[in-house]
């Protein structure tokens, strides 16, 4: 849907200097990794510090609260219950422990999307074949046109559910091809009893809603456009799934079910769970930011260098989608392999954007935080002209 931006924010980088970020490159392609602000870097840092001080004192009496508290901190942001959410490492380690909680049998039923993420998709596959459960793909349709794409999925994910379907899985905001999926429409549409997963690594941080009512499991990178320490995501799960949720490692906690056997995981290092509160303060304290506002700084910025680009390459506009994430058409076809090893050259010539194929297609995967400028954009158009001549 197209975005209708009401308040013009700046296109200059704002603050370049709260991040280590090497100045000489084009940083285009947050959404990947993310990039640390120093304050939540010194943060990670003082909590190392924290437990040095008395490893003893720390993991046997200080770790299980102060995972308590950063967890509360954390549903306060996503606006869900904290009893209802864990912490762990990143996206695919909750992907892992959803699957590994389902319990399938031979002939069970995963539906997904063609656009679901690469290692998610991985995983599904590994599941089935260790337990002999089926995955069932189900292919995006009509791409350039949003409203049309979410009616056409609704309905395609609903034929696929059979009474042998044990999960759903649906990006919110799928990776290579940054569509915003109607998961709403399709948790309600999906017949009672079939849980769905709904793989929001990209939300938090760029949607002040994003745990939708009716979704049995949400996960979600904190690490990505929420200013965490890598690596931090958040599992969340509906009250009748909890009993079956259990982490990929059984520790000390074990005992104490959902949510507690996620807190003590042996000794492992915690930091990045606790500079939580540090990160989710960064927009406010340091820029004088929402992260709505900040959001729509960054999409407006996004939006303008997406069709300066597509300008200077005589190539399609993208397609308008409120998020500092988006795709651009670089009219050509492309392989998977083919996408990555250009990614590759423009990072060698100091460039760093996700070059994706989707539908055979290429296409230029740009995303944009605080630290980008609209002057950055230059630079990528002259070297994806370089590039593909």
């Amino acid at each position: 849907m197209p975005h209708d931006l009401t308040s013009t924010f700046t296109t200059a980088p704002l603050k370049p200097e709260l991040w280590l970020l090497d100045p000489a490159v084009v940083h285009l392609n947050h959404g990947s990794y993310g990039a640390v602000p120093l304050p939540v870097l010194q943060a990670q840092r003082d909590a190392a510090e924290r437990i040095e001080r008395s490893p003893e004192r720390f993991y046997r009496a200080d770790l299980s609260p102060a995972i308590a508290s950063v967890r509360s901190r954390v549903a306060e942001f996503l606006h869900t219950d904290a009893a209802g959410l864990v912490l762990v490492q990143n996206a695919t380690e909750a992907v892992q422990v959803v699957l590994q909680s389902l319990e399938l049998k031979p002939g069970s039923q995963i539906v997904y999307t063609d656009h679901a993420y690469w290692w998610v998709q991985t995983a599904i596959a590994r599941a089935c074949l260790q337990s002999g459960a089926v995955p069932r793909p189900v292919p995006l349709r009509r791409l350039n046109d949003p409203a049309a794409m979410a009616a056409a999925l609704v309905n395609d994910v609903v034929a696929a559910v059979t009474p042998r379907t044990a999960l759903v899985v649906l990006d919110q905001i799928t990776s290579a091809s940054a569509l915003r999926l109607p998961v709403e429409e399709v948790i309600d549409a999906v017949a009672s009893g079939v849980p769905v997963m709904i793989d929001a690594a990209h939300a938090p941080g760029l949607m002040e809603n994003p745990v939708p009512v009716g979704a049995a499991i949400w996960l979600g990178n904190l690490h990505k456009w929420a200013f965490a320490a890598r690596t931090a995501a958040a599992l969340v799960v509906a009250p009748e799934w909890r009993d079956r949720v259990r982490p990929l490692v059984s520790s000390a906690g074990q005992d104490d079910g959902f949510p507690g056997s996620f807190s003590y995981l042996g000794t492992q290092d915690p930091t990045a769970y606790l500079a939580l509160p540090t990160a989710l303060a960064f927009p406010h304290e340091h820029l004088g930011l929402s992260f709505e506002q900040l959001r729509r700084r960054n999409t407006q910025v996004l939006e303008e260098g997406l069709a300066l680009v597509a300008e200077r390459l005589g190539v399609a506009p993208a397609v308008p989608n409120g998020l500092p994430l988006n795709v651009l058409p670089m009219g050509r076809q492309a392989t998977p392999e083919s996408a990555a090893a250009l990614t590759t050259k423009l990072r060698e010539a100091g460039v760093e954007v996700a070059l994706t194929s989707v539908g055979d297609r290429l296409y230029a995967r740009v995303s944009v935080q605080a630290y980008v400028g609209l002057e950055d954009f230059d630079a990528l158009a002259r070297a994806l002209q370089q590039e593909l001549g």
